[in-house]
């Protein structure tokens, strides 16, 4: 599946969000601390918990980062293709799932719509995600975290507590 977007952020920040999540990913995986210079292609770590091997297909700063995941069941190819535009950066992001897209034609209409659905959204957030994670840094924005949010459900609890004691007290 492929999905075009223009974003207004730059091929830089594009870039270097993509390296270090790649980097932070490589040292939590393998423990190893490698440098973005050494990001190009065939560039290959794994990832034991997971038992898959990530590759770099093809790297070239503003053009493209295209990656391999492979596992014991499947194969996942991304490809993130950059070009500047009067608009903005724009991103072509395809990913081909080997154990879905092998045999996509075969499947019934309903099926490969549904799938094409769900793929389309995830696919959507990610980038919505990457284009939002950019803006909020650029702009000082700390991003939240899962922990974060759970310690907000206690002072959410005591708030509503407090809402409803006063709303009975009226």
């Amino acid at each position: 599946m492929k999905l075009i977007r223009n974003f207004k952020i730059t091929s830089d920040e594009f870039y270097d969000y993509l390296e270090e999540k790649l980097l932070q990913d490589i040292q939590q995986t393998t423990g190893k601390k490698v440098k973005a210079k050494e990001i190009k292609k065939g560039f290959r770590y794994d990832k034991k918990d997971a038992y898959t091997t990530i590759t770099i297909n093809d790297y070239k700063r503003h053009e493209i980062y295209s990656a391999t995941v492979k596992s014991r069941t499947d194969f996942i190819t991304i490809t993130y293709q950059t070009k500047e535009t009067k608009e903005g950066l724009q991103i072509t992001f395809e990913e081909y799932v080997d154990s879905y897209d092998s045999v996509r034609d075969k499947k019934n209409i309903v099926s490969r719509t549904f799938h094409d659905w769900i793929s389309f959204g995830r696919m959507s957030n990610t980038l919505y995600g990457i284009r939002n994670d950019i803006v909020n840094k650029k702009e000082g924005i700390s991003p939240v975290n899962q922990k974060q949010m759970e310690s907000f459900k206690g002072l959410r609890k005591t708030l509503e507590k407090k809402l409803n004691e006063k709303g009975q007290e009226d």
